[in-house]
């Protein structure tokens, strides 16, 4: 039997497990890109400056998957500023990367309230 105070906190849990999940959002993640990555990577084809020692976002996005990429842009970097990203931009922006490279068959981008995978970066 459950106790009295459970009972006021269940129609909220169930509404909670019952929301759908929002979905990263492309846009967003260019307008991050130029942002914070612009003046070092090529973020779009249609960029005519950055470093030639920073990969373009296209080469990111041919050769890491969603997760990989999570995972960096979850952990600092020394040649990179201190974006201290939230879990939704590094969706965000993680969707926008993806939108450069090859189709690939992985699951889908992380959804914006999904916690990252705990690891540290080489």
């Amino acid at each position: 039997m459950a106790s009295s105070t459970t009972l006021p906190i269940l129609p909220l849990l169930l509404c909670l497990a019952a929301a759908p999940a929002v979905a990263a959002d492309v846009n967003s993640g260019q307008r991050i890109a130029a942002r914070w990555c612009a003046a070092c990577h090529m973020i779009s084809p249609g960029q005519s400056q950055s470093s030639p020692d920073a990969p373009t976002f296209a080469a990111v996005a041919g050769k890491y998957d969603s997760k990989d990429l999570r995972l960096f842009l979850t952990t600092p970097y020394p040649r990179m500023p201190n974006m201290a990203l939230s879990q939704p931009e590094i969706a965000d922006l993680v969707a926008y990367i993806r939108t450069l490279g090859p189709k690939r068959d992985e699951p889908e981008p992380m959804e914006k309230d999904e916690k990252p995978p705990e690891a540290r970066r080489g």
